[in-house]
């Protein structure tokens, strides 16, 4: 039986070491090295730029090329957070959790808002997009939650 993404693929809620989307990145540098990621989830795999991939590379420092070799070397979460934790900007706990907090309150331009709206269209049926927190987005549409739990949220008109 095939496994369904949301059991591949980790939430970004989730945190190693109080990174966000750091457990969900692992995952998914090692499900694309077995050819397992499923093809939506390569373009933006470890891009630098406003991706939220793109967002831990530019708050840890680390290179992109980096970080995939020492997920694929190391055996465990630990190790690559040990890693990080050796080779990034020093980051304070404090500064972490700010950095998690300003991600969940971020909210998109109407630019960002329409792209929403075409990555994720079946989400976009339900829930005005554009009020939604990154991690409320993705779990939506892979399915972990049935309706937003960020901060109250109205659905949007059909």
């Amino acid at each position: 039986m095939e496994k369904s993404i949301r059991e591949l693929i980790r939430s970004p809620r989730e945190t190693l070491g109080g990174f966000c989307f750091l457990p969900r990145l692992i995952d998914k540098v090692r499900l694309y090295a077995t050819g397992d990621l499923p093809k939506d989830y390569h373009e933006n795999l470890l891009k630098e730029g406003k991706t939220f991939d793109g967002r831990f590379l530019l708050f840890t420092g680390v290179s992109p090329e980096a970080l995939r070799n020492v997920i694929l070397k190391s055996k465990t979460d630990e190790e690559v957070l040990s890693w990080i934790l050796k080779n990034s900007q020093a980051k304070t706990e404090r500064e972490i959790r700010e950095w998690v907090d300003t991600i969940r309150k971020d909210r998109p331009d109407a630019d960002r808002s329409r792209a929403r709206k075409s990555f994720y269209p079946e989400v976009a049926k339900k829930w005005d997009v554009a009020r939604l927190s990154p991690f409320d987005l993705i779990d939506l549409d892979e399915g972990r939650i049935d309706h937003p739990i960020d901060g109250e949220m109205k659905q949007s008109r059909p």
